[in-house]
């Protein structure tokens, strides 16, 4: 079977699938998908909201436990419960949290977070990872900081611990640091086109040693090729899939609970564009929730708040990036109406750095006293499901493979202007 074939066929099976009013059959043995958030890095007696939450396939009410072996959790049976991390008097301690997810008929998840915690002693340093600076093919120059002191005669050393991986595998050289303040490396003999992880670590002479939080950066391409003036033209838009209204807009309007889907696209004009890289961090109280496709890969691994490259962009042709958040719960949210902005940053080789956004309006009723477990589900397969923007994705990759890309940039335009 040819490649057009392929994608012309997965294309009417999606879309038959997602047109199925009554589809709760197609997913009803399907255990919610679980997602308890990112790792997180906090200092004793520190509070937070914890990130969970769950993607259910069923349209069936979901049930949410949490469990920690450390620290205070607020409301354990919700989404998002407020913890607060231990105190913690020698080296930085980590602790695991558990989110378990189960529905009406008893199939359930679970996916798990560490907590690092630091200690609250002074006779301690606790660092953190700041961005990498001075990005190029084979170098970069990797920055932190330290509260690190020289109480009582305590020395502190710091360095970067860095790799293709969070193995990482390299370190850079032992620097001393008796003050607090930020401090940088320069990491070389790097691979091209390549994402690289990295942290900052602290140690003091008496032992204790202190890991600051991983991130990521990639290197550029070789310069091989005839790299010029290119212009990449960046769209960003939303829909509320718990809502119905499926047409692509810059704003819409949500409730607390409700599923968003957020569609990026890129077009290169003139030339191929390299190197794309691409980036999307949410604002506070939208929570990634995973489903990232890049045109027809629903399995694209990555995550848009540390950054995807997305290779090389033909010139002409179009990239389609989408992904899905949710609305965090009422009760984490202050009364009223408030909007939040969520802006992508795109940069390449050839073209400048561009952004983009799209806007969430939320509107929070909530009466003081009232208790609301929101479950993430709007109790409609359809809309529930990923498969509904996965189907306008498809199809523009349908549209991309059979060679018709200006066909599909005018029936985008259709959709999302």
């Amino acid at each position: 079977m040819n490649k057009i074939n392929f994608y012309r066929i997965s294309f009417l099976a999606l879309v038959s699938i997602v047109l199925l009013s009554t589809g709760t059959a197609v997913f009803a043995q399907q255990a919610p998908i679980v997602n308890a958030g990112p790792d997180l890095y906090l200092s004793s007696g520190q509070t937070v909201t914890l990130q969970g939450s769950a993607t259910n396939y069923g349209g069936y009410n979901l049930y949410y436990y949490w469990t920690c072996n450390g620290g205070i959790l607020s409301t354990p049976n919700t989404a998002q419960p407020t913890y607060t991390a231990p105190y913690v008097y020698n080296n930085q301690t980590s602790y695991t949290c558990t989110l378990t997810v189960s529905d009406t008929y008893g199939r359930s998840g679970s996916d798990s977070i560490i907590v690092y915690v630091n200690s609250s002693s002074s006779n301690n340093s606790n660092v953190q990872t700041n961005s990498a600076t001075n990005i190029s093919t084979y170098q970069a120059t990797l920055n932190g900081y330290t509260s690190g002191t020289n109480y009582n005669n305590y020395t502190t050393y710091v360095w970067f611990q860095w790799g293709t991986g969070t193995g990482y595998g390299n370190e850079t050289a032992h620097q001393l640091m008796n003050y607090a303040g930020s401090f940088s490396q320069v990491i070389n003999n790097l691979s091209q086109n390549t994402t690289y992880h990295f942290r900052a670590v602290s140690q003091q002479n008496n032992g204790n040693v202190v890991y600051g939080q991983d991130m990521t950066f990639y290197t550029s391409g070789n310069g091989n090729y005839n790299y010029g003036n290119g212009v990449l033209t960046v769209n960003k838009k939303v829909i509320n899939l718990s809502s119905g209204n499926l047409n692509w807009q810059p704003s819409v309007n949500a409730n607390p609970g409700d599923i968003l889907s957020f569609v990026i696209t890129l077009q290169a004009n003139g030339q191929d564009i390299h190197n794309i890289f691409v980036r999307d961090i949410l604002p506070t109280n939208l929570v990634y929730a995973d489903n990232l496709t890049v045109n027809s890969d629903m399995y694209y691994s990555g995550d848009p708040q540390s950054g995807i490259n997305v290779g090389t962009l033909p010139a002409g042709q179009i990239y389609v990036i989408a992904y899905q958040a949710r609305v965090s719960p009422a009760t984490s949210m202050a009364y009223g109406t408030s909007i939040l902005s969520n802006e992508v940053t795109v940069s390449s080789s050839e073209a400048s750095t561009q952004t983009a956004s799209a806007s969430v309006i939320i509107n929070n009723s909530l009466v003081q006293g009232a208790t609301v477990i929101p479950t993430g589900t709007t109790n409609n397969p359809v809309t529930d499901s990923f498969l509904l923007p996965m189907a306008l994705i498809l199809l523009g990759s349908w549209f991309y493979f059979s060679g018709d890309i200006y066909r599909f940039a005018d029936w985008l335009g259709t959709k999302i202007d």
